[in-house]
């Protein structure tokens, strides 16, 4: 089996629970994304499109549970 060849991989964002942000039902995903380092907790480094679009959507409710709560 060839190894990834790729230079620039996605980053790809960890809910709390130490998931991937994009598949979180997927133990195998997170920790290959961790063994790869292509997993990170700062929210502010990360690539994935998928993971860029939850992040958006979770910190959007967070804004209007404050501003409702």
């Amino acid at each position: 089996m060839r190894g990834d060849k790729r230079i620039k991989r996605d980053l790809h964002a960890l809910n709390e629970d130490g998931m991937v942000l994009c598949n979180p039902r997927d133990k195998e995903a997170a920790l290959r994304a961790q063994t790869e380092n292509i997993a990170t907790a700062d929210w502010e480094a990360v690539t994935c499109p998928k993971c860029l679009a939850l992040v958006y959507r979770h910190r959007k409710a967070l804004k209007e549970r404050k501003q409702n709560g």
